[in-house]
């Protein structure tokens, strides 16, 4: 394609594209250059496990049989040890193909209860940004292209952060409601590139992004569930508990949240309109770190503290975590303690 700008002709590249075969399946996908191999595996519709998709799990985990690549600098040294680079093995989420590729990645075994959703590329229109405490945005965008993605509650999309290469993922606050804004809340952190550009947006500003992504998706509603959050974690299960009490619900439900201190604490009405909605949601909030000239009537201590405090067995239940390394580390151990098996505990670092 021969474009002219400026009265000088430019000469338009076409893009590269790249093969790669997909074993033990014997799946060949395509990859495009700069393109990641989870982002194009996940595009082909196949199943394989992913979690941070930025570098710093291992979920990901695959091994280069044949072909060239390119692992990115992001890559944990954690996450993937020397020798196993130096045998081949690859995160999937930060490697380019330099070539065709034979890749030989983990099946994973199909979770009753998740859904797979096609991933898209979309465009979407800031219509409100609001500051819901001093560091935490409510945003909410309205698809532009795409009109609609399918998503299951808990999921994740994707940001692409202008005039960089770099892209942050936030879950989405609400269930897939077509023609519905998408709801995301974002903790501005001090220096971050991604965190302080969507904190910035204004209504009428445009994003592009990808997405739906993630298993945080609400399993079986057939028992009494427990909900832990802290920070920003609370997006992902405001949107599993709206998706939750949408139909009938028959058992039990509580909503364990951790703040610091008051001014942390957001969307409180919200959650206490729910608990006068339905007499079986419970929301218990707590204050870790509580300036003793506030005013509180509420829990103290760290959330996973208070959990233990409200429960001492957690037989026949599911639970559901998000937010923070050391809350989710901690809040296991309770769970553990209680007799609750990993198989019925489900949660999202962040």
């Amino acid at each position: 394609m021969d474009e002219r700008v400026f009265g000088v002709s430019i000469t338009q590249q076409p893009t590269l594209t790249y093969k790669i075969r997909v074993e033990p399946r014997g799946v060949e996908i395509s990859c495009k250059e700069g393109q990641t191999v989870l982002d194009a595996v996940l595009r082909s519709g196949l199943a394989v496990p992913y979690g941070c998709k930025h570098g710093n799990c291992s979920a990901c985990k695959a091994r280069v049989l044949e072909g060239d690549y390119r692992l990115m600098d992001r890559v944990s040294e954690f996450a993937l040890m020397g020798f196993e680079r130096d045998e081949g093995y690859i995160l999937m989420c930060s490697t380019l193909p330099e070539s065709d590729l034979v890749v030989e990645v983990e099946e994973e075994d199909e979770e009753p209860g998740v859904q797979l959703f096609p991933v898209y590329d979309f465009e979407a229109v800031v219509q409100d940004n609001t500051a819901c405490t001093h560091d935490i945005h409510r945003i909410r965008l309205d698809l532009i292209e795409p009109g609609d993605i399918p998503y299951a509650a808990g999921q994740f999309f994707e940001f692409r952060i202008p005039e960089s290469e770099e892209t942050r993922a936030y879950s989405v606050a609400t269930p897939y409601r077509p023609g519905e804004p998408l709801e995301f809340h974002v903790r501005r952190v001090p220096g971050g590139v991604g965190s302080n550009y969507m904190c910035g947006l204004q209504p009428g500003e445009r994003v592009i992004g990808s997405g739906p992504y993630g298993k945080m998706q609400l399993r079986d509603r057939n028992k009494n569930l427990l909900f832990v959050a802290g920070g920003s974690g609370m997006a992902p299960i405001k949107g599993l508990l709206e998706e939750l009490f949408s139909t009938s619900y028959d058992y039990e439900a509580w909503f364990f949240y951790g703040a610091r201190s008051v001014r942390d604490l957001y969307l409180a009405d919200y959650w206490r309109e729910m608990e006068q909605k339905h007499a079986n949601f419970h929301f218990i909030p707590a204050l870790s770190e509580r300036d003793p000239a506030e005013p509180w009537d509420g829990e103290e201590g760290y959330i996973a503290d208070v959990v233990a405090r409200q429960f001492e067995r957690f037989d026949g239940m599911d639970a559901y975590l998000c937010g923070p390394p050391m809350l989710i580390q901690t809040t296991l151990k309770v769970l553990y303690k209680g007799g609750l098996r990993s198989s019925n505990i489900f949660y999202d670092e962040f």
